[in-house]
């Protein structure tokens, strides 16, 4: 795992690049500690920060030029399939002089150009510079684990792992405002846009191409495409334990030492039981709260007596998370106001300090169906006596006091959701489900919201996928093409490499997601029961209680914290001349405020957290 950055001078009449290669690469160090270098040819100029887990010898140094002198790689990421793809190019005839999945990666290029990319089982984000042609050619993997952003500017086509890294190269810094009231409706900002004008994320499955001509978008990779040619099986059950042992088994590949994250979930627990199964001394890694309203860990630590994993458990209060949250803010090169991102940032820089490699069990949700909003959805399409008295029962939900902070008070706010949901269209209903603070009107905190129609426009963007999938399935779809690439695998990245480790996501193989997608969702999820093929495939390695257990979200006790430890950084939400500065209204602000410390505080802790969030980001890169 890497960091990449660099450019290409599309008009040669402007300033070239220059030393701003080198402050580009120091933005990201962190995301590889090993190793540093820089390519500059023809037009382009390319820079890498290597990790090193694959081959880490000398040998894999980059960028990475081919034995012709005419193809040269920056690449971030991991080909799973790569000692298969070497073993042919071998009895092709070809030779390597590294053990480097990098340079399988080059020789594909080399020899089919882009149609490459479908030969790679793995995530990425890469550059190739063809210095023959003197054409510059990125590429994003299927399902967005590997983040790439880039903008044009000033006749330069600019390219990062991080937004910090194209502000290094010289990237335009004016707040979108349209972003800005994605970021305080949804917590993150939807691809492809980001939160600075004219700079986007190059979406999952998608290719550039850029010539003196300029930059060409494509996308290389059509998942539900991919998915409709998916053969049918006469045993899903029996196929999804094949497809996912094997998904594990070559995650398992490294050089250094690795582990697995255990949350005590389904989903962490079937990646660690498989992983046990092929790495004997497996260490597995896990967080939990002493608040034990949030606290999972007994949970976590039963799975691991019952697979026999050397098991770590890293406890938090108020106290240690109060002492993360500035070296979490710290971190982000775009505000990110998922609150899950603290303990994630303390998971990982804990279980750095044990192993280098980590799996997840990322992405089972989102295909295979484990959030409350496809339970949600289920119980529209069919309410029975229970959904109807809670449709009912609307007023009082709504009359009643709502928040995250308790099981009763949570309860109440959920059912004041399902209620206000069951008058909407299944679009409207699924934006809904997908915002955070109910209460809030994104437009009132902030001096220019940005034109409506274009609002308009990125939220409809957001359900497409429900229009094109009919059923359930669309439902996931969605998912898999908004909040898992942009909301929780951007988690994963930016807590992950934040300490430099890197973290692999089995459900996310390209074999295991087009097999889900094959299936009818009711395969998937049904009333009552989400991700119902995954507990019948694998519930014989894992204690009863794991899988029956109801899905828990990896949250975070906010509110306790800014009203202890963190109270002082509130000041900063209180201080109306750098508000107005950002572009707020301070006394919308002061509203968030009165109604995070009264009666009824709902989700505000959410809002008051992308409000810190925000105001740390801009004091540090745009004041």
């Amino acid at each position: 795992m890497c960091g990449i950055a660099g450019s290409y001078q599309i008009d040669t009449s402007r300033p070239e690049t220059g030393d701003r290669i080198a402050a580009a690469l120091r933005c990201i160090a962190h995301r590889g500690p090993d190793d540093e270098g820089i390519y500059t040819a023809g037009r382009a100029v390319l820079g890498h920060r290597r990790l090193s887990v694959i081959d880490t010898s000398s040998g894999g140094h980059q960028p990475f030029t081919d034995e012709g002198g005419r193809y040269t790689i920056a690449f971030n990421g991991e080909v799973f399939n790569f000692q298969e793809l070497r073993a042919k190019l071998v009895a092709d005839g070809h030779s390597f002089r590294s053990d480097t999945d990098t340079e399988v990666a080059l020789r594909l290029f080399a020899l089919k150009g882009p149609a490459f990319l479908h030969d790679l089982n793995g995530f990425f984000a890469l550059a190739i510079h063809d210095k023959e042609k003197d054409e510059l050619f990125l590429a994003r993997d299927r399902f967005g684990v590997k983040p790439l952003l880039w903008c044009e500017h000033d006749g330069r086509f600019l390219f990062g792992s991080e937004l910090t890294a194209l502000l290094a190269l010289g990237a335009p810094r004016v707040v979108d405002p349209v972003s800005l009231r994605m970021y305080f409706t949804h917590n993150y900002i939807p691809g492809p846009h980001s939160m600075l004008q004219g700079v986007f994320k190059l979406q999952p499955g998608c290719a550039i191409t850029v010539s003196p001509s300029g930059a060409q978008v494509e996308e290389w990779y059509h998942a539900e495409e991919a998915a409709g040619h998916t053969p049918a099986v006469t045993d899903p059950v029996a196929h999804l334990r094949e497809l996912l042992d094997d998904a594990v088994h070559i995650r398992l590949i490294s050089d250094v030492p690795i582990g697995t994250f255990l949350s005590g979930g389904l989903d962490s627990s079937i990646v660690s039981a498989l992983a046990k199964r092929h790495k004997a001394d497996l260490r597995t890694f896990s967080i939990g709260f002493t608040d034990r309203y949030y606290d999972e860990t007994p949970f976590a630590e039963a799975v691991a007596k019952h697979l026999g994993t050397t098991h770590h458990t890293f406890t938090l209060g108020n106290e240690e998370l109060a002492a993360s949250y500035h070296a979490l803010l710290a971190s982000m090169d775009e505000p990110f106001a998922d609150q899950s991102a603290l303990p994630s940032f303390i998971l990982n820089q804990r279980t750095r300090q044990h192993v280098t490699v980590a799996l997840s069990g990322d992405g089972a949700d989102e295909v295979f169906g484990g959030y409350r909003k496809h339970q949600a959805e289920l119980r529209m399409h069919a309410p029975g006596i229970m959904e109807r008295l809670a449709i009912l029962g609307a007023p009082l939900w709504r009359a009643l006091p709502k928040s995250r902070n308790n099981r009763i008070t949570d309860r109440i706010r959920q059912l004041d959701r399902f209620a206000r949901s069951a008058e909407l269209t299944k679009e409207e209903r699924y934006l809904l489900l997908a915002s955070w603070d109910d209460e809030l009107d994104p437009a009132s905190l902030v001096n220019d919201p940005g034109p409506e129609a274009d609002f308009a426009a990125r939220r409809k963007a957001i359900t497409a996928p429900l229009a094109r999938n009919p059923g359930l399935n669309g439902l996931l779809w969605t998912d898999v093409r908004t909040v898992l690439p942009d909301d929780m695998l951007r988690k994963v990245d930016l807590t992950s490499m934040a300490h430099a480790l890197e973290v692999r996501t089995p459900f996310l193989d390209r074999r295991v997601v087009e097999f889900a997608f094959s299936l009818r969702a009711q395969q998937k999820f049904s009333r009552g029961s989400g991700k119902r093929i995954l507990r019948e495939a694998f519930a014989h390695l894992l204690p009863p209680v794991t899988v029956s257990r109801a899905k828990r979200g990896f949250e975070v006790p906010l509110t306790p914290l800014f009203k202890g430890p963190l109270l002082g950084e509130l000041e900063v939400l209180s201080d109306r001349e750098a508000l107005t500065a950002a572009g707020f209204r301070p006394t919308a602000v002061n509203g968030l405020l009165q109604r995070f410390h009264g009666p009824d505080p709902g989700s505000s802790q959410a809002t008051v957290h992308a409000m810190l969030v925000f105001m740390s980001w801009w004091k540090a890169h745009l004041s």
